[in-house]
């Protein structure tokens, strides 16, 4: 399978199986200069905007030049962050080369597979739900860290990670949380996979986003199978 950069032109085409792609994909994906840290969500969607594939999950959507992008996306960031619907729905892997966070208010985190998290995971959720974690994770190693909102506010997430000395975030969902992120105006970069299919009726990408959020298109790929991959920068024009 091949990747070719389209924006910005010259293109340029890198083999799936180059030794140099991982050094290449992280200069692709090098992290947009911003005080205090890096704020992006980085998602996968169909081209009707189902953030979910025919198994409900998005791993259907995703390939192997995805999952590539992904882990080197991962290990420019110092924390991923989800939310515990995702851990739920998913069975989330805790990356290997940077910390997990998951955002839960209620703390359940049934479907968990932090077992064996190569770095202790933040929790972050309410003081109301910090038992309820503290019992799910009996025995694993964790970091937890009690909101003081009720309602997962963003921009009290965002500030709380980087008190732990985890500036650089890359978020992967769910939808909801990343649509929250989004109209807290927090991020500053979104990392969109567009898989070539079409799935309904799907979970929408980014439900419940309630502004209107200008971007600019920082860089455009496509591999071999039609999968588009593009950096959009975000800015903060509202309507």
């Amino acid at each position: 399978m091949t990747l070719t950069r389209l924006v910005p032109g010259p293109g340029q085409t890198w083999n799936a199986d180059d030794p140099g792609l991982v050094s290449a994909l992280a200069d692709l994906y090098a992290l947009p200069p911003h005080p205090g840290g890096s704020i992006r969500i980085n998602m996968i969607a169909s081209l009707n905007g189902s953030a979910v594939g025919g198994d409900g999950t998005s791993e259907t959507l995703s390939n192997r030049m995805d999952r590539a992008i992904l882990k080197v996306i991962r290990s420019l960031a110092d924390v991923v962050v989800v939310g515990a619907g995702t851990v739920r729905k998913e069975g989330y892997l805790a990356p290997k080369d940077s910390t997990l966070a998951v955002v839960t208010a209620s703390g359940d985190l049934t479907g968990h597979r932090l077992h064996h998290a190569a770095r202790p995971p933040v929790i972050l959720c309410p003081e109301s739900a910090t038992a309820r974690v503290a019992e799910q994770l009996a025995g694993i190693d964790h970091r937890p860290i009690a909101l003081r909102s009720s309602d997962l506010d963003s921009h009290e997430i965002v500030d709380a990670l980087r008190q732990a000395g985890l500036p650089n975030m890359v978020c992967e969902g769910g939808p909801t949380l990343a649509a929250a992120f989004l109209a807290a105006g927090v991020v500053d970069e979104l990392c969109l996979t567009t898989a070539p299919q079409l799935h309904a009726p799907g979970t929408p990408l980014l439900p419940r986003l309630d502004r209107t959020v200008e971007t600019d298109l920082r860089q455009l790929l496509v591999d071999g199978s039609g999968m588009l991959y593009a950096r959009w920068g975000i800015g903060s024009g509202e309507s």
